[in-house]
Order: C-alpha cells, then structure tokens, then sequence
C-alpha cells in the first residue's frame, strides 16, 4: 500500500530537480530579433550616408580651391618696346613722320603751298626725299615687324601651353584674358602699319601736289612781271 506514495515522491523530487535546467532555457524571440537587425541596418545606412556627404562637401571644396588658382606670373610679350621701335623706324633722315610731335609746322614750313620758291631746286629736293623717306619707313615697320612674328608665337605658344593646363575656372579667365590682350595688342601693329603705309603716300601725294603749286605759281608770278614790265613802257 505504501508504493504509490513513493513514486509519487519520486516524481516529485524529478520535477523539482529539472525546474532550474528548464528556468535556464534560452528562449528566442523573432519579432525582437527582427525590429533589433532593422535598427542596425538603418543606423549603417545613415552612417553610409553621412560618410558620403563627407566625401562630397570635400571633393567640392578641392574643387573650389582650383578654381581659386591663379597664374602666378602672366604673359605679355614686349609690344610695348616693339610699338616703340615702330615709331622709331619709321622717321628716316629728314622727313616728316607721324609720330613727329610738331607734325603740323614740319608739314607747312616743307609744303607751303601756293608760293614761289626762293630755290626751286633745293626745295624739290627736299620734297623728293621726304616722299623717298616715308616709302622706306613703311617699307621698314612692314620688316620690322616681319621679325617680329618670331617673338610672338613664342607667346603665343606659351599662351597655348597655359590654356591646355588651366587647372581651374580662375585660370581659365586669366589666360582668356591674356589672349585677349594679345589681339588688341596685335590690332594697336595693324593700326601702326597703316599708319606707316599712310605716312609714304601722302608723302608722295604732297610732293606731287606741290611741285604742281610751285610750277604754276612761278609760272603766273612770271607772267605778272611781264605785264608789269609791258605796262612800264
């Protein structure tokens, strides 16, 4: 009669005894484990995405310190010296050149017009060389600046150099501005070529004109002498 008692106590103790293994049993939760897993992947993303912000406002401002660059020393060739030069070639011997600061007064004492010479010969020589003079100053500043194309592709081919490695927007502007220079500078030659070209044919034209002048007024300052010697007797 006593055994049931003592299994039932048996299985008692059992239980007893397996109630702190079960208690240390890991229980896993998937809803939690899944909220937990988005919650790092969203917290790497924003990570991602700020590092490549990062990467971004960096690259910009690289960028923007190029474009700041400068050319540290610019190209401007030596026109100056060159138009200079001009000028100076173009007043041979005596003549009368444009750049001469007393053009006007060089002009009329060498071509007075309506006049009769005191010296027919010596003053048509003097026309004749001016004229001879300003036709080989043209002829000049047409060579000089023949040589001095030399120079000038130089520059422009370190102009070239500078424009193929621009390293920014800066840069750019300076060698665009550069060459701009460089054009004008080229049309202030074209204008003193003209100028020179100018000089030799008027030059031509005013001792044409003069000689004409002269002769007729010599030949009607003659013709009133005989009127007035006819008149005497």
């Amino acid at each position: 009669m006593k055994k049931p008692y003592t299994v039932t106590a048996l299985l008692a103790v059992v239980l007893a005894l397996a109630q702190p293994a079960l208690a240390q049993v890991t229980v896993f939760d998937p809803v939690n484990y899944a909220k937990n897993t988005l919650t790092e992947l969203n917290t790497l993303q924003i990570t991602i995405n700020q590092a490549t912000q990062i990467s971004n406002e960096l690259r910009q401002l690289a960028y923007e310190v190029r474009n700041l660059q400068n050319i540290p020393s610019g190209v401007w060739g030596q026109i100056r010296s060159d138009l200079d030069a001009l000028k100076q070639i173009a007043k041979v011997g005596r003549s009368i050149s444009y750049a001469d600061r007393n053009l006007s007064s060089e002009f009329s004492a060498m071509y007075p017009g309506y006049v009769v010479p005191t010296d027919y010969t010596r003053a048509y020589a003097q026309w004749a060389q001016n004229a001879l003079g300003g036709m080989q100053g043209a002829l000049a500043s047409a060579g000089l600046q023949s040589s001095q194309l030399a120079s000038e592709d130089a520059v422009f081919t370190q102009l070239q150099a500078l424009s193929d490695s621009a390293a920014g927007h800066m840069q750019a502007i300076q060698v665009g501005n550069m060459i701009g220079i460089q054009q004008v500078q080229q049309l202030q030659k074209l204008r003193q070529l003209q100028m020179a070209q100018l000089q030799g044919q008027f030059g031509y034209l005013a001792t044409q004109q003069q000689n004409d002048l002269s002769r007729f007024a010599t030949l009607r300052a003659w013709l009133d002498s005989q009127k007035h010697y006819k008149s005497r007797e």
